[in-house]
Parts: structure tokens; sequence; C-alpha cells
């Protein structure tokens, strides 16, 4: 009886072992451990990010709301400071400028409670080799895209002929296309974070302390040759520089800037459009590598936070 368990012990250890090395043939043979494809993991998961989308209504809401209501506000609030000759027309501009872009960045953390629910789920999923990280971190952008690109041109209609900036079709349209690549930008910046930090208190914390820092480096309290040399790297990683350049080029650049008169005394002009952007340090062609920056930071953000997926996903399969 000892003898037959034996070679039935011995067979079964056989069996297994050859079980095992079909198994690691068959791995060799089709190395690729996912049961669909790119493209096909890119549709479903963006079904999914849409679904979750929609079903976050209080989220979806509240920033559809938040942009008309917040362009309606501020272009009430700012239209008849930029309107009145008696006051500083251009510093009222200016400051609207950068007040915009803070109310554009600011509210950043309000999707950060997705992104880590979001990744948790990743985690457990990835690990069992259900898709790639790289499938889910496109699908996530592109499910964005629309959406933020229907929100900044809610607040730009609604704030941008209130205001009174430059009266013209591509001035509205440039103005609109700065305001989305924006606000693609923070939920780029967002979305690395979320990648990073282990909790929505830390990363709120840590968020709100960079946004706050890229604003006082843009440029609009302290100008950039007075800035100390060992600070002028934050100048430059600011989310707020490029956007208000953009903003600033739009209004005071091209062949309007040439004849706007920013500062008139007695019927004679001190400071034109051009003039101006000169003194501040802005050059005309960086209009649109400006906006090449940007759509740098959008991507750049992006590809961090599939690094720092893939690291997580490829920890918890060890």
């Amino acid at each position: 009886m000892t003898e037959s368990l034996a070679m039935e012990d011995s067979e079964g250890s056989e069996t297994e072992y050859r079980d095992a090395a079909q198994d690691d043939e068959l791995v060799r043979r089709n190395p690729n451990p996912y049961a669909n494809g790119r493209f096909k993991e890119v549709l479903i998961l963006g079904q999914r990010f849409s679904y979750i989308l929609c079903r976050t209504n209080q989220l979806f809401a509240a920033r559809i709301l938040q942009a008309v209501l917040g362009g309606v506000v501020l272009g009430t609030v700012f239209m008849n400071a930029t309107n009145d000759s008696k006051r500083h027309k251009l510093q009222t501009q200016i400051g609207f400028f950068a007040y915009s872009l803070t109310f554009l960045l600011s509210p950043t953390a309000e999707g950060l409670p997705i992104f880590l629910q979001e990744r948790r789920i990743l985690e457990r999923e990835t690990s069992k080799g259900a898709y790639r990280v790289s499938s889910y971190v496109v699908s996530s952008t592109l499910v964005f895209f629309p959406f933020l690109l229907l929100v900044a041109l809610l607040y730009s209609t609604s704030v941008y002929w209130l205001v009174g900036l430059r009266r013209t079709m591509d001035g509205f349209l440039y103005f609109s296309l700065v305001v989305w690549i924006v606000v693609l930008m923070s939920n780029s910046f967002v979305a690395c974070f979320s990648a990073l930090v282990p909790n929505f208190i830390l990363g709120t914390s840590l968020i709100a302390g960079l946004v706050g820092s890229f604003f006082l480096f843009s440029g609009y309290f302290i100008a950039k040759d007075d800035m100390p040399k060992y600070w002028i790297f934050m100048h430059y990683l600011s989310l707020f520089k490029y956007p208000f350049e953009c903003f600033m080029i739009n209004e005071y650049g091209g062949e309007q800037g040439k004849r706007k008169c920013l500062k008139n005394i007695e019927g004679y002009c001190f400071l034109y459009g051009d003039e101006f952007l000169k003194k501040q340090g802005v050059e005309e062609s960086h209009k649109w590598s400006n906006l090449a920056v940007m759509t740098g930071f959008v991507f750049g953000y992006r590809f961090l936070c599939f690094l720092i997926l893939l690291f997580r996903s490829y920890r918890t399969r060890v």
C-alpha cells in the first residue's frame, strides 16, 4: 500500500511538472497575458470612466455651474471697471487675468477622491492582469478632454464679452483655447499627485501648497528679473506663468496692440500695448510656444502618473 501511494505521488508530481512546463511553453509562445488588445481596453475603460463621471452628478453639475456662474460673476465685477476711463483700466485687466487663472486652477483637488478611488481599483485589477496601466491612463485622459472643453467654453463665453476684452472672434477663440488647456493642466496635475499620495488629506494639502507656490512665482506679484536666481526654476515650472503671458499677448499684442493706448493723459498716449509687453518681458513670439509648453505639462503630468501607477502595480504583483 505504501509503495502504491508513493508511486501515485510520484506520478502526480510528474504530471504537475509536465503541466507547469506546458504552461511555461504557452507563456513563451504567447507572451501577452492580457485578454484584450490595447485599443479595446481603452474603449472599455473609457466607457467605464464616462459612466463614473456621469454618475457623480454633484461633481459634474458643480463644475458646470461653477463655469457659468463664476464667469458671469467675474464678468459683471470687472465689466464697469474696464469700461470706465477714470479707473486704472490696465491694472484692472491684469488683475482679471490673474484672478481668472486662480479661479480655474484653485479647485483642482475636487476630482481627487475619484482618482484615489479608481487607483485602488486599478491596483487590484492590474495585479490580476485585467488590463494595462497605459490603457487606463490613456482612457482617463481622453474621457476628460470633451468634458473640460465644455467647461472652458461655458466659462469663456460668459466672461469674455462682459469684461470687454478684444472684440474679435480670433481673440475669443484663442482665449477659450488657453482656458481649455489650463483646466486640462490642472486635471493632469491632480491625476499625477493622486497616484503619488496615500490619502485625500495629504493630497489636498500638497496640491494646495504647490498651486499657491506656482501663483507666487507666476510673474504677477514679482517680475522674473527681480526673483532670486535660486528660485527662477519655480517661475518656469509655474502653471500660471504661461497662460498669464498668453492672456496678455492676446489682449495687448499684434497689430491692434500697437494701436491700443493703455495710458492716455490729456489726449497724449504714454503707453501702447506692444510697449507694455516689452516692459513686462513678454515676447509676442511666445504666443504659440507657450501653448506648446502648456500642452507639454498636460501630457508630462499624465506620463508621470503612468510611471507611478506602473510602479505601484508592479509592487502589488510582487
